[in-house]
C-alpha cells in the first residue's frame, strides 16, 4: 500500500464556498496527500482565500499548488489539475463539497489494498436542507441504467484520468460520459464510506432542462434505454425549485435522516 493520494478542486468566483472545502481537506488525518487547487482567474476573493491557507498546509507538510489560468469550464478545469498531480490516486472535491469526517483518506486507503483496482468508490451524503439528508449508495452496476455517481465520492488512477479525459462538449453530464466510457475496460471496486457532502446547490441540479438534455444524449451514445422526460416538466421542476427551495425534500426522500 502506501498510496499517495492527489485530492484536486477547481473554481472560480467561489469565495462563498470555497473556505468549507478547504477547511475539509485539511482536517483529514491521512497525511499522504497532496492538494491541487485549479482557479479559472477568479475576479473576486477566491484567490485571496486560497493564499491566507498556503502557510496552514505548510505547517502540516502538506503539498499545496495553486494554478490560476484560464478555461473554459468545469470539465477543461478538471483536466488541466490533472496534469499537475503527482499523486496516484486522484479525487475531485470542487468549491463547496467536503469529506464526510476528517478520517475519510484514512478509511479508504489505510485499511484496504487497491492494488488491482482503477476506480474507488463510496457513498454519497447529499445535505436536501439544513436538517435533513439523505444517503446516496453509489453502485457502478447502475451507470448503463441510467444513474451516475458523484465524482465527489470517487477515487480514479491518475493514468486513466489522463487517458480518458473530460469531454468539453458538455455542460453538465461529461463526468457521466467519462464513467461509461471507461466502465467496461477499467476496475470498479466499492468501499462503504461515505466519503463525500454534498448539497443541491450545483449547477447540474439547478439547470435541470440541461442536464436531461444532455442525459437523454449519453443514452443514445451508449444505447442505454430511459424514459423519455419532457423539457416542458423539466423546466417546470425547475422553476419549482427556484421559487419553492423549501421543497426539496419532498422530490428526494419521504422519510429523511436528520443530519447534524
Amino acid at each position: 500500500m502506501g498510496y499517495m493520494v492527489s485530492v484536486v478542486t477547481v473554481c472560480f468566483n467561489a469565495e462563498r464556498e470555497l473556505e468549507r472545502t478547504i477547511k475539509s481537506v485539511l482536517s483529514q488525518s491521512f497525511r499522504n496527500f497532496e492538494y491541487v487547487l485549479k482557479d479559472g482567474d477568479s475576479s473576486d476573493s477566491t484567490n485571496q482565500i486560497i493564499q491566507r491557507y498556503k502557510k496552514e498546509f505548510k505547517d502540516r507538510q502538506i503539498s499545496m499548488q495553486h494554478i490560476i489560468s484560464k478555461d473554459m469550464g468545469i470539465y477543461d478545469a478538471m483536466n488541466q489539475a490533472v496534469s499537475y498531480c503527482t499523486g496516484e490516486w486522484v479525487i475531485f472535491m470542487n468549491a463547496g463539497d467536503g469529506f464526510y469526517d476528517s478520517q475519510v483518506l484514512s478509511d479508504v486507503f489505510n485499511k484496504c489494498c487497491w492494488d488491482a483496482v482503477d476506480v474507488i468508490y463510496g457513498h454519497t451524503l447529499m445535505k436536501i436542507s439544513s436538517k435533513y439528508a439523505i444517503i446516496i449508495n453509489h453502485d457502478a452496476e447502475h451507470l448503463e441504467r441510467e444513474w451516475s455517481m458523484n465524482h465527489q465520492s470517487i477515487f480514479e488512477r491518475k493514468r486513466v484520468l489522463k487517458n480518458y479525459p473530460f469531454e468539453k462538449d458538455y455542460q453538465i453530464v461529461s463526468d457521466y460520459d467519462h464513467l461509461l466510457r471507461i466502465y467496461k475496460t477499467c476496475v470498479f471496486s466499492k468501499c462503504n464510506v461515505i466519503i463525500s457532502v454534498m448539497n443541491r446547490e450545483g449547477v447540474s441540479n439547478k439547470r435541470i432542462v440541461i442536464r436531461n438534455k444532455e442525459n437523454m444524449l449519453l443514452c443514445q451514445k451508449y444505447g442505454i434505454k430511459m424514459k423519455r422526460k419532457s423539457v416542458l416538466g423539466s423546466y417546470i421542476k425547475e422553476c419549482i425549485r427556484k421559487a419553492f427551495p423549501a421543497l426539496e425534500g419532498f422530490f428526494y426522500a419521504k422519510n429523511p435522516s436528520p443530519y447534524s
